[in-house]
Order: structure tokens, then C-alpha cells, then sequence
């Protein structure tokens, strides 16, 4: 079971950031294509269940839900999860500041050793991500200001 300090999630007064980050997502052609394709060859995407997902920028203290102040930015992580898939997908609402920070995984699909890989995201952040024994099992995320990433196991790449 994974450890978290507070269950809900997300706060009403992210909710206007959210949507401003899809605005300005949905007006570039490029990422929506991308994205659209992505959706299209992974199920796991359109049809499976949805989890909210512990983050920490220690790896020790994790939590669904963290305050955002001026020094952390704030992320929304959550998994698509199909049988036995999984598609990982965080979301930086920070404007500025780039965020490093562990998230939570699903234990049972993971063997110690594994790797996540970049389905999407720019290329300046890791193409493939170690697993690691935190929190049940997470991976380090860095995800760059307003910026969404997807990751997910090697038989999923396009």
C-alpha cells in the first residue's frame, strides 16, 4: 500500500491553472498531434483506471498533495492503468521553475531493476527513468515549467 500524508486531491484553487495550462496546450498543433497519436496507440490512455499518485521532492515524505509556494512548483502525477499496464503522466503548472521529485508507481508491475521510458515530453528530460525502492516503488521525475510528460515500459514506445 503506498504511504501518503493527505488523500485529496487536487485543491479547488488549482483548478484555474489547470485550465489555462490546457489552453495554451490545445494551441499547439504540434503537442496535440502528438499527444492524439499517443492516446490512439496506448489503451491504457482512453480506457483504464485512473490514479492519483504520491510525489516527494525527498523521496522520503510522500504525499498526493503538496502546498505550492514559491519555491516548489506545483505537479499533478497520476497513472492510466490497463491489466497490466501502466502509463505515468504529470503535469508542471509552474510557469517558471523546472521540478525534479519522486513519484509513486504501481508496486506489483515493477521488478526492481526496470525502466520507465519517455512516451512524451521534450527532449531535454530523461529518456528513460531507473525505478527505484521509495515509497513502495517511484521513479525521479524533472519535468520542465508548464510542461506535460508521459512515461511508461519500453513495449509501449511508438
Amino acid at each position: 500500500m503506498d504511504k501518503t500524508t493527505n488523500s485529496t486531491w487536487p485543491q479547488a484553487d488549482i483548478k484555474l491553472t489547470i485550465r489555462e495550462f490546457l489552453k495554451v496546450y490545445q494551441k499547439n498543433p504540434l503537442a496535440m498531434a502528438k499527444l492524439q497519436s499517443l492516446i490512439e496507440s496506448q489503451p491504457a490512455l482512453k480506457e483504464g483506471s485512473h490514479h492519483w499518485r504520491p510525489t516527494s521532492e525527498d523521496g522520503r515524505e510522500f504525499t498526493l498533495q503538496r502546498p505550492h509556494t514559491d519555491n516548489l512548483p506545483y505537479i499533478l502525477a497520476w497513472s492510466q492503468i490497463l491489466i497490466d499496464r501502466e502509463v505515468l503522466c504529470a503535469i508542471n503548472l509552474d510557469q517558471r521553475k523546472q521540478a525534479a521529485l519522486y513519484v509513486t508507481i504501481d508496486q506489483a508491475m515493477y521488478a526492481q531493476d526496470e525502466k520507465l521510458y519517455r512516451l512524451l515530453g521534450p527532449g531535454q528530460i530523461p529518456a528513460e527513468l531507473n525505478i527505484e525502492v521509495r515509497n513502495g516503488k517511484s521513479v525521479r521525475l524533472t519535468i520542465p515549467p508548464n510542461t506535460l510528460v508521459i512515461y511508461g515500459k519500453r513495449s509501449m514506445l511508438l
